[in-house]
């Protein structure tokens, strides 16, 4: 795993956990753990098929260049 993928994670997850528990902040706190816990396997899937990478690449291009492509 490089640190384009975790900066990636990153990037999705905290505004999505901040938001998620704004939002949430009235409900039951098993809500808002069930709420938590669908964002971190969303993320977490995202990270598996290396969407991540691609999004901390897309924002922040300065800090993570695109990779040469692989010759066969």
């Amino acid at each position: 795993m490089d640190t384009a993928a975790i900066a990636g994670a990153i990037i999705l997850d905290v505004p999505l956990i901040v938001l998620a528990l704004v939002l949430l902040r009235k409900q039951p706190r098993a809500i808002q753990l069930f709420a938590l816990a669908l964002l971190v396997v969303g993320v977490g899937y995202l990270m598996a098929v290396g969407a991540t990478g691609d999004i901390a690449r897309m924002v922040l291009p300065s800090q993570f260049p695109a990779s040469a492509p692989v010759k066969a």
